[in-house]
């Protein structure tokens, strides 16, 4: 049996609704036709996904993860699209002119690991 404290069920909930919300930002943008900007806004969705996920492998109310492991963890969490920009100078990417076509699939991938994140996340609570 799972014991969350309330503080961090939460936190991950939040997390997983902030990401939604940023997948839902980075949708508009490609229809609006700009993939540069859908592709900022997808990016901190899926990071707030890759956390829920590191979160969930290690609840941190049981063991604190020092901050350059966590940023580790989380980018080794990634899908694989993101995670091949992560390896690259984020500032760079971001900043880049995308086109619609170019940024669409990143959308996609982030779209499919936020909902698989959430669906994790779901089955993870409902054991407790």
């Amino acid at each position: 049996m799972i014991a969350v404290p309330t503080r961090w069920k939460t936190t991950l909930e939040e997390q997983v609704t902030d990401a939604r919300r940023r997948l839902d930002t980075a949708e508009r943008q490609l229809k609006d036709g700009d993939g540069g900007r859908a592709l900022q806004a997808a990016y901190p969705g899926v990071v707030a996904a890759a956390t829920v996920r590191v979160w969930l492998a290690e609840p941190p109310w049981q063991r604190v993860t020092a901050p350059a492991e966590m940023q580790r963890r989380v980018r080794e969490a990634f899908p694989g699209r993101f995670g091949a920009l992560a390896a690259l100078d984020l500032r760079d990417v971001l900043t880049s002119p995308w086109t619609t076509e170019a940024a669409e699939p990143y959308v996609k991938e982030a779209r499919a690991f936020v909902e698989e994140t959430a669906t994790q996340l779901e089955s993870w609570l409902a054991q407790g």
